[in-house]
């Protein structure tokens, strides 16, 4: 299995069959997507793929706070799909694989390609988002 096959067969519930395969056959995590510029990370991030995510972590728990190619580590990716998901489908922002990827490990302080922190970045939705990012997300956030 070649990665952008392993790439395009992560969906929001499928995928970790694939990885395993590739990891036995030798395959590298540390690639990017040619076009997207995402790591696996990334695209497991943007379909809330929580079993992927977990195995990713479990191989190389050093993806966590990869920028990739695109400029941002996978726990902006996780927060955005979180906001961008619960908006499009009118339901209440959870932040599940915003949650998931901090319990993981993922590194709280970075910053995007624009230098901005996760609040900040959950501010640029509007208010009520960034009181709901307070109550679930900010918690856990490292100082």
């Amino acid at each position: 299995m070649n990665y952008d096959d392993l790439f395009v067969s992560i969906d929001d519930h499928n995928g970790v069959k694939e990885l395993q395969q590739f990891i036995a056959e030798g395959g590298d995590l540390q690639q990017v997507h040619s076009v997207s510029g995402w790591s696996l990370l990334h695209c497991a991030c943007e379909h809330q793929n929580e079993s992927y995510i977990r195995a990713l972590v479990e191989a190389d728990a050093g993806l966590l706070n990869t920028r990739a190619a695109c400029g941002y580590p996978p726990i902006f990716q996780a927060l955005a799909i979180d906001i961008d998901g619960a908006i499009q489908t009118v339901q209440p922002i959870t932040f599940e694989t915003t949650r998931l990827m901090l319990e993981l490990g993922a590194d709280s302080t970075l910053k995007d390609q624009k230098e901005r922190t996760l609040r900040e970045f959950a501010h640029i939705y509007n208010d009520s988002v960034v009181r709901e990012f307070d109550k679930i997300v900010a918690p856990m956030l490292k100082s």
